[in-house]
């Protein structure tokens, strides 16, 4: 199931930097060495307080030494989601929603623990599920995308257009979807990368391609989505750079005459949600001109 189931001067100083590179040559290895030794240790430490879990005496030390180690910490927990125990099951639990947002990998793991059969353990797996926060989950949704059930494709691209902005970074693998072969797909993206605003930017002219698709509610779909992503820019014109501005003009002019073409036969509501910030943004371009 997909989700629903539920980051100078010469002289002297030549002679400083040639020492300090020999010493840096010279140093190099114990460095390597003592940053291996400390990974080895640190991995061996958490590994020991996973284990402390298990005991009632020590188990509140250890859910505030690895809630402090934070995502080091993360493949360990995950690996103690599987233990027999529910109450280290649900102490890893606990530990992964105070790491929160950086503990992201676990969310498959969390998924699973939605379903076990501890209810203490199925309580703490949504709470440390709302922890992550929504951005945490685009990675696992946008997989989704590429199912080959028909159902979940469509579903994560629903998903993602209900996340709105916080979907942002699934603009590339949604771009990627605007010629999939089902337009009820290609539909799906489109509103997606609508509801997203300004952040889908970069797909402004593959939308401006799809103005031309063989079905016309990819059409229609594809006229909105560069209407709402236009407007997005309005909250922030000032920062639009010249560049920008012009570019984003020069696109929905292009969008604009494909819409105009009577054989196309887009609705007047499609050709005003371009028409409207093309515009307002015509507008900007003058007043900086002045």
């Amino acid at each position: 199931m997909l989700v629903t189931r539920f980051t100078h001067k010469l002289g002297l100083k030549v002679i400083v930097s040639q020492i300090a590179i020999a010493l840096i040559c010279i140093s190099s290895p114990l460095v390597i060495i003592n940053t291996t030794s400390a990974q080895s240790l640190s991995q061996t430490q958490i590994k020991s307080y996973i284990q402390r879990l298990k005991n009632p005496q020590q188990r509140t030390a250890a859910i505030d030494y690895l809630a402090t180690v934070g995502k080091p910490a993360v493949p360990a927990l995950i690996a103690a989601l599987q233990d027999s125990d529910p109450q280290v099951r649900t102490s890893a639990l606990v530990i992964i929603a105070k790491i929160g947002p950086n503990a992201a990998q676990a969310i498959p793991a969390l998924m699973r623990a939605i379903d076990d059969k501890d209810a203490t353990v199925r309580s703490h797996a949504v709470q440390a599920i709302a922890k992550m926060g929504r951005q945490a989950y685009v990675p696992y949704i946008v997989v989704g995308l590429d199912s080959k059930n028909q159902q979940e494709r469509y579903g994560a691209a629903h998903i993602l257009r209900a996340m709105g902005k916080d979907a942002a970074s699934a603009v590339p693998a949604l771009m990627k979807k605007l010629e999939d072969k089902d337009a009820w797909m290609r539909v799906s993206v489109i509103s997606a990368l609508g509801s997203i605003g300004q952040a889908a930017t970069p797909a402004v002219p593959a939308l401006v391609t799809r103005l031309q698709d063989t079905d016309q509610t990819v059409r229609h779909s594809a006229a909105y989505a560069l209407g709402d992503i236009s407007s997005s820019w309005q909250e922030n014109l000032s920062q639009l750079s010249i560049k920008e501005l012009d570019t984003t003009i020069s696109n929905l002019e292009k969008a604009l005459q494909v819409l105009q073409n009577p054989s196309l036969q887009f609705r007047p509501e499609a050709i005003t949600a371009v028409k409207d910030p093309l515009v307002i943004l015509k507008k900007e371009k003058l007043r900086r001109a002045k």
